[in-house]
């Protein structure tokens, strides 16, 4: 069989043209090609519609014949091959699945479509179709990743007494990666602070960082010292991530006690601004990063002076292409020595460009006043409960909370009566005063008490049970040398306190 130049050209065009648009970047380029390809050679007009209610019209689509307008012809896939004297439809088709038609129209000074014709369209809708389907395929994915990612990303930290939190999380190129803070409330009013940078980006990166964090959160919940914390966190790692590192910096502030413990794995070094505004780089012990194994964690304590700021970061914030890391984080320093507002500084040590997540996390110390706070060292007998309802009672009175007297006094008798009975030496009873009522009782025995609905008969259990009826929230945690039983309750409109002070001896 001999071919002619003139057919020659034709399979050389079809095959460029199938090329092109196989390898277009997008369904609505694979379209716009295919059209183009159409006409002139094979049409006067070409239109391509998809069945998924979008109807694309491609240039020259004003062309196509008065009777051919695309309405009430049902779904693009319901569309029949076909040809007319004037005109040829063409299901799209990937994999067995319909994604669409093509409609090819000539006007009267073209000879009428041939079969070649229809054979011909054909073939260049075989690219456009699988084109069209992996398209939508790829778009899906992208949302399913998306809605994942959107699903990861840390959400406003709760408003806590004894600080004021500002942030600011950008991940590069509007998705999530592996940077990651954590602001967790833990018993006595202390709060754990978190911020953390899994090395690489995307989905893996995403992914490792929700299960790192949701183990910080775990690990935080036993309120484990700060470098414990790492430590087991590291040992997770381990089975979690392998061969992935992770940079994390734990703090625990106490706005009782006004002090704050930092622990880091290898992240970058604190800033601690002071009540004066100025900025100082803090030293925490250096220890690796999570994910070695065999590491031992340390911790450095220091003040936490009210109106000083505590400045977390990855290194997204200062990271800057030829410049010494310890440079930028010299120049963050400068910058947050302006004593400018909190948010205003935040947003002023944002870089303008930025090409890895950026995580920045400061908190303002505030403290809890020691008006606010009263605390017991009472000896465990048959008479504790008595007498701690009685110091409970002078000093709800003090702070003008009569009214939760009757609540409060019942509940802290229950939790002392169950710590009396485990134990026979002293115990510590502390009330706080923010914006609700926390009532910690500690004793030094590790058991935990458990929960259960007691029976009818039951003589034992009811204490706890009525705890968790009465207390808006209440829980229970172990504490260096045993543990602590404690409730909350929110505070009502206050009736007017006493010109007195709280007891705050036994």
């Amino acid at each position: 069989m001999s071919w002619d130049g003139e057919s020659l050209a034709f399979l050389r065009f079809m095959s460029e043209a199938a090329q092109a648009i196989g390898e277009s970047p997008d369904p609505e380029q694979a379209t716009r090609l295919f059209c183009e390809a159409a006409v002139p050679r094979l049409a006067d007009a070409a239109a391509v519609y998809l069945d998924d209610g979008a109807q694309h019209r491609i240039d020259p689509g004003d062309r196509l014949p008065s009777r051919w307008t695309g309405e009430g012809a049902g779904p693009a896939a319901s569309v029949p091959e076909r040809i007319g004297d004037r005109l040829i439809t063409v299901p799209l088709r990937a994999y067995g699945t319909p994604v669409g038609c093509a409609v090819l129209a000539r006007d009267g000074e073209r000879p009428p479509f041939a079969e070649a014709d229809l054979f011909a369209a054909g073939q260049l809708g075989v690219p456009a179709a699988l084109n069209v389907f992996h398209g939508r395929l790829h778009r899906r994915q992208l949302e399913t990743v998306e809605t994942l990612q959107r699903g990861m990303r840390p959400d406003s930290p709760p408003a806590l007494p004894g600080l004021e939190i500002s942030f600011r999380y950008q991940p590069a190129a509007e998705r999530v990666g592996g940077d990651w803070f954590d602001v967790i409330p833990l018993p006595g009013s202390r709060v754990a602070l978190v911020v953390g940078d899994v090395m690489g980006h995307g989905l893996a990166a995403a992914t490792v960082m929700g299960q790192l964090r949701t183990a910080v959160q775990t690990l935080a919940s036993l309120d484990l010292p700060a470098e414990q914390v790492l430590h087991s966190l590291d040992e997770m790692a381990q089975r979690l991530a392998a061969q992935t590192l992770t940079t994390c910096v734990y703090c625990v502030y106490d706005p009782v006690l006004r002090r704050c413990t930092i622990a880091s794995a290898g992240h970058l070094p604190p800033v601690l601004v002071g009540a004066d505004g100025k900025a100082t780089v803090l030293s925490p012990p250096r220890c690796t990063p999570i994910g070695l194994g065999r590491t031992p964690f340390e911790a450095m304590e220091i003040a936490a002076e009210d109106g000083s700021m505590l400045v977390l970061y990855t290194d997204g914030l200062v990271e800057e292409r030829g410049q010494d890391i310890g440079q930028s984080v010299d120049a963050l320093c400068g910058k947050l020595s302006t004593g400018a507002p909190m948010e205003e500084l935040c947003d002023g040590v944002l870089p303008a460009a930025r090409s890895d997540d950026v995580t920045l996390l400061a908190i303002r110390f505030k403290g809890i006043p020691s008006n606010d706070v009263a605390q017991w060292l009472v000896e465990s007998g048959p008479l504790t409960p008595r007498r701690v309802r009685g110091l409970v009672r002078r000093t709800l009175d003090a702070w003008g909370l009569g009214s939760m007297i009757p609540v409060a006094e019942l509940l802290t008798s229950e939790l002392v009566t169950n710590a009396v009975r485990q134990t026979s030496r002293p115990l510590t009873v502390r009330l706080l005063r923010t914006d609700a009522l926390l009532c910690e009782v500690s004793d030094d025995d590790h058991r935990l008490p458990i929960l259960r609905e007691p029976g009818v008969l039951d003589a034992d259990g009811r204490g706890l049970y009525l705890v968790s009826q009465l207390a808006d929230r209440w829980g229970t945690s172990q504490v260096a040398g045993g543990k602590t039983v404690w409730f909350s309750l929110r505070i009502p409109d206050q009736d007017p306190p006493l010109p007195r002070e709280p007891y705050g001896t036994a």
